[in-house]
């Protein structure tokens, strides 16, 4: 090889890619067992038999399940904050925030959403344990402030596209009016699934009017 020739890739790190998918295989059968049964009723050894692996091979990828539980909240959170990013300017709050209303209420989850959260089941285990354990409280009110800012920062974006003069106090009224109006919503599906589309449309869109301006 002369030294102008260029050096070969190295090839791809296989292993690490098929140890990060079991990861991911682990976590998401931890989350229907926590889900369904709940953090401290769901067992590791149920959570293995979820993810079709023997409870000793689960032990190498997570120490305990409360090193699952932290993995699935950092992830979760992970995702609400990535989703919050990506959420267009001109995006329809009213839509899809009912739409958010309509698989909450039928007790799913959302797979890919923009502006809420995922699992009601998974938003009130993760609230209640909290609760109990502070280091779930210190990731909690840390992925908090990072999800505010990213609200806040699409209602700036918003603005600009609009015209509208930055007013930053204002912003993070309409910030927190609007964490509540998302997070009210979730807990509403859950006790009153009933409510015709078009009421929670109408009250949506007097919430969504105070938030977005317009």
């Amino acid at each position: 090889m002369t030294p102008t020739e260029p050096l070969t890739p190295p090839p791809e790190n296989g292993a690490a890619a098929r140890a990060e998918a079991q990861r991911h295989r682990i976590l998401d059968a931890a989350q229907r067992c926590f889900v369904a049964s709940g953090f401290h009723a769901a067992s590791v050894s149920g959570i293995a038999i979820e993810a079709g692996i023997s409870q000793g091979l689960m032990y190498r990828y997570f120490e305990n399940k409360r090193a699952m539980i932290l993995a699935l909240i950092e992830r979760q959170l992970d995702a609400d904050q990535r989703s919050i990013g990506q959420m267009p300017a001109s995006v329809d709050l009213v839509e899809s925030l009912l739409a958010c209303y309509q698989v909450w209420a039928r007790g799913e989850s959302i797979s890919r959403h923009d502006t809420a959260i995922a699992s009601v089941a998974l938003y009130a285990e993760i609230t209640a344990e909290a609760q109990r354990d502070p280091m779930v409280a210190e990731v909690l009110r840390r992925h908090d402030k990072l999800t505010t800012e990213g609200v806040c920062a699409w209602l700036r974006r918003h603005d600009q596209a609009c015209g509208v003069p930055i007013d930053e106090a204002a912003l993070r009224q309409r910030t927190l009016l609007f964490r509540i109006t998302v997070e009210g919503l979730a807990m509403r599906a859950v006790r009153d699934p009933d409510l015709a589309p078009d009421v929670v449309r109408a009250l949506l869109h007097e919430a969504v009017l105070r938030v977005v301006g317009r």
